[in-house]
């Protein structure tokens, strides 16, 4: 800058801090809460993480369907909890509380999207809040459970394998120089996400050829993977790939998810069972995610949310559970909830006279007496939906009920359950971007700081809204 114009003065870290910043938060800031005080349901997703700095942190996002029946979430707060010496439930609870007050939106939130830690469970019940396990956090568990002996021998033997090549450079250059043009990578797990060991055996079943030729020609290397441990990867990958896809499917934060957690259960449970194996060590493994299947997903089709969710879904109303007992459960909770955003029972207006007298006139008396009831119309409105044929599997649930002529209640209803997601991914790709943000060379931040600078790289969207 000195030579393009030496009259220009940069800014300093200090005014970007103090001045930039700050006005740009207060901004954004602004437009949300307009945004928020013109809705009436937001699900809230939380997590806590450590930064490089090893400070605490909590992390909170709302998810929300704006009036234009559009799908939105953004990033409320990034908060140091109120006690930084304690983690429990109730510290927890306070500092997702004053969150919450701060944005006005306590007595908006329909349900509180966490992790499976005991702890989080303890800290919505102190807030009396419903709370919704995340899915994709939960099928990491049965993907655990799955690391018997076995699994782990041949995982362990895949490291080596993948680990060798990346010390080597001369190994993995004959590795990729034998694959020709447009070489595949291999890839190394990481014990924090359950997909990256899959990921890792599919490109190992993918360039084992390849893998081969340049381990037999390499000094120091491990043994080729063997005919028998080709055959026990086949069958892993094939068991764990419709992991993969239902994980995929509910950690998305765009489309509607709540109503698809029940259906890519059954899904996933059907897949599961129609799958073959070949081998002795992964029938083991089949037998143990099949037990993990039903210990730890099949509460998703019990719980509220979800059962409701799904009958609000023209793409699966009760035909989207396993069990036809939990489906009509799911009816039963949907119409009390359509019953109260009914109008309420008022007296249907008189009749007009007619020109000539009733020879029944005790009909016209009890006719202008009667009650009209909301609970009969809940029901009508209930079997009128099920009437109707399932829409197609790419039809969007949102827009559906924004156009149809069904009546308010159950465009009211859409707006309340289809704003819960069926994982906290959002608040962990928080994580993600504060790793960036505070780097081993960027460690000083205050937690103010932090929060803004959070807020605006991850609410841009909001001024669209």
């Amino acid at each position: 800058m000195k030579e393009m114009d030496p009259r220009y003065r940069l800014p300093s870290r200090s005014h970007l801090r103090d001045e930039v910043i700050p006005s740009q938060y207060e901004s954004l800031k602004n437009k949300l809460h307009s945004v928020l005080n013109d809705i009436d349901f937001v699900a809230i997703t939380t997590d806590l993480w450590t930064s490089k700095a090893n400070e605490g942190y909590i992390t909170v996002t709302c998810h929300l369907v704006l009036n234009s029946f559009t799908l939105e979430s953004a990033i409320l707060a990034t908060r140091q909890l109120l006690d930084t010496t304690n983690h429990n439930a109730i510290n927890i609870s306070e500092t997702l509380k004053g969150v919450l007050d701060d944005w006005g939106v306590t007595n908006k939130v329909v349900c509180v999207v966490t992790d499976n830690d005991a702890v989080m469970l303890i800290a919505c019940e102190l807030f009396e809040y419903k709370h919704l396990p995340c899915v994709a956090h939960t099928i990491n568990l049965i993907v655990q459970d799955v690391r018997l002996p076995d699994f782990d021998v041949i995982l362990t033997k895949c490291m080596s394998v993948v680990g060798f090549f990346k010390r080597s450079q001369i190994a993995y250059s004959k590795f990729k120089g034998a694959q020709g043009d447009n070489p595949h990578s291999l890839l190394q797990e990481m014990p924090t996400r359950w997909n990256s060991a899959f990921e890792m055996i599919k490109r190992i079943l993918k360039t084992n050829e390849f893998i081969t030729l340049a381990l037999v020609s390499s000094r120091g290397a491990p043994l080729p993977f063997s005919a028998e441990e080709v055959d026990i990867l086949n069958d892993i990958s094939e068991l764990l790939s419709p992991f993969e896809e239902t994980t995929l499917s509910v950690s998305t934060n765009t489309k509607v998810s709540a109503s698809i957690i029940i259906p890519v259960i059954c899904e996933l449970n059907h897949k599961v069972n129609n799958i073959k194996v070949n081998t002795e060590k992964g029938k083991n493994i089949f037998t143990t995610i099949k037990f993990s299947l039903t210990k730890r997903l099949a509460s998703y089709e019990t719980r509220t949310i979800p059962r409701i969710a799904t009958i609000l879904d023209p793409r699966f109303k009760k035909h989207g559970f396993c069990n036809p007992f939990n489906a009509e459960e799911g009816v039963k909770a949907v119409q009390p909830e359509l019953f109260t955003k009914l109008p309420a029972n008022p007296l249907h207006p008189p009749t007009s006279p007619t020109q000539e007298p009733s020879r029944f006139s005790f009909l016209q008396v009890k006719s202008q007496n009667k009650v009209h009831s909301s609970w009969a119309d809940a029901i009508i409105l209930m079997r009128q939906h099920f009437g109707k044929e399932n829409q197609p599997e790419n039809c969007d649930p949102l827009s559906y009920w924004q156009i149809t002529t069904d009546g308010d209640a159950f465009k009211t209803l859409a707006k309340k359950y289809f704003c819960v997601p069926a994982s906290s991914c959002e608040s962990e790709r928080v994580f993600s971007k504060a790793g960036q943000l505070i780097s081993k060379r960027r460690t000083r931040q205050s937690s103010t700081v932090v929060d803004k600078l959070l807020f605006l790289n991850k609410n841009k969207h909001v001024i669209n809204m």
